[in-house]
């Protein structure tokens, strides 16, 4: 599980943690862990590389067309980590799992068992999504690519269906981690990410209140999993004393959020 105000390290520590399907599931909550990073958290047995593939693709397609969703497979308890009581209850683990995403992600969350299909989005309604999803048989079956095979079905039928639908409320994340002058550049390093997936970022150069440089970064695909770096040409002469640097970020739907920290050389 990881919170909002988690480092940007910590989450880091946590890539290399799940790296591996193995070590993925030695965590307590492994898919609250995958999905702060990505869209798509498979189980322990994975499925094939098509039917991975064909997942993604179909997830992807949603972001493409201005929509979120992030997708879960347990195949069986080992996915589940410390909370196997869970397994065969799709709608409560989507529940559980959403509200342990809650400082990262807002939008539709899709989990996906054999037994079945759970929706969860932020605590907001999911009458559209549970409209489309009743109308699918379950999967019936652990087999990851039978699992995987579903997933991407429910996806596809709930974009067509404009069930995915969801205001996008929550701000980007964002942690300005380095602003270092060296002669007459400044280098300046922040951890970005969004639930959409990109934003937009602005850097401002501040002394006394007063700016001194800006640097707008058009809108661009968004990752918690390495930092963003951009260069600034100071003017001459510049004093570094009382120098500060502000990132902030606007994501699609218009939320903001920002990060400041002093020069130093």
């Amino acid at each position: 599980m990881k919170r909002r105000g988690a480092t940007a390290a910590c989450l880091l520590l946590a890539a290399v943690a799940v790296g591996t399907p193995g070590s993925a599931h030695a965590d307590g909550d492994p898919a609250s862990d995958m999905l702060v990073m990505q869209n798509v958290f498979l189980p322990y047995a994975q499925p094939s590389r098509a039917a991975s593939a064909a997942l993604t693709t179909e997830v992807a397609a949603a972001y493409a067309a201005g929509f979120r969703v992030k997708v879960a497979l347990v195949a069986t308890k080992v996915d589940l980590g410390a909370i196997p009581s869970l397994f065969g209850k799709p709608a409560q683990y989507a529940a559980f799992l959403g509200r342990e995403l809650g400082g990262f992600y807002g939008g539709p969350l899709l989990v996906v068992m054999p037994s079945g299909y759970g929706i969860y989005d932020a605590g907001r309604s999911t009458t559209a999504e549970q409209r489309v999803l009743g109308r699918l048989a379950s999967p019936g079956s652990s087999a990851p690519d039978a699992l995987a095979g579903a997933a991407t079905n429910a996806v596809t039928r709930l974009l067509h269906a404009g069930a995915l639908r969801s205001k996008d409320i929550l701000k980007p994340y964002l942690d300005t981690i380095l602003a270092r002058a060296a002669g007459v550049k400044l280098t300046v390093q922040y951890y970005l990410s969004d639930d959409s997936g990109k934003a937009t970022a602005t850097l401002t150069l501040e002394n006394g209140g007063d700016t001194v440089l800006t640097l707008h970064v058009p809108e661009h695909a968004t990752s918690i999993l390495r930092p963003e770096t951009r260069h600034l040409t100071l003017p001459s002469g510049l004093a570094l004393a009382g120098l500060r640097v502000c990132v902030t970020s606007t994501d699609p739907s218009g939320n903001q959020a920002q990060s400041c920290k002093k020069v130093g050389g």
